[in-house]
């Protein structure tokens, strides 16, 4: 396995891992270049993909990736595809979940700048409440940021363990 039994313990407790570096940088700057080409319309988008666009960022004339917020169900592109069938992240779902691995809902989301409505936040939730299929113990998530991070421009939060008790209502918090 490739997990240490410290690692199999954290993630089995916690819900989440931590493997720094695992994409290479070429393999991320490949990503977003193409993300930049979808954008822009340089690159047809497939035709199952789905582009969303931030309604306060569009009012304010914004064009390309400044615009797009997220392209969802990107399974029929071969570029952003690759990153679902690469090796190095696969040999860490396989020894998660085992041998039957399948793409079950890809997304690619952009955080552009905020136009100052707080719209380009995401509030709090369980990944698992937007999944009709279980069961729960095999189905896992691969997170990858494709710029620096911080709780200016929209990293992701964990909670550590929330795995493991129910799901909660989801809904927008008060302040946006």
């Amino acid at each position: 396995n490739l997990l240490s039994l410290e690692q199999r313990k954290f993630y089995e407790e916690n819900g989440y891992i931590l493997v720094r570096k695992l994409v290479s940088e070429a393999d991320i700057q490949k990503y977003i270049q193409r993300f930049v080409d979808i954008s822009s319309g340089k690159v047809e988008r497939t035709p199952t993909m789905l582009m969303m666009r931030d309604v306060a960022v569009v009012k304010k004339k914004e064009m390309g990736e400044n615009a797009i917020t997220k392209l969802q169900d990107w399974k029929d592109d071969p570029v952003l595809f690759e990153y679902a069938k690469a090796p190095e992240i696969l040999k860490y779902v396989r020894s998660i979940v085992g041998e039957d691995v399948r793409s079950m809902h890809s997304m690619l989301i952009n955080k552009p700048p905020d136009v100052g409505l707080g719209s380009s936040s995401h509030p709090p939730h369980q990944d698992l409440w937007y999944f009709p299929f279980r069961p729960a113990d095999k189905i896992v998530a691969s997170w990858t940021a494709m710029q620096k991070i911080d709780s200016e421009n929209g990293c992701l939060f964990v909670v550590p363990g929330s795995h493991k008790s129910e799901l909660f209502k989801h809904t927008y918090p008060d302040d946006g």
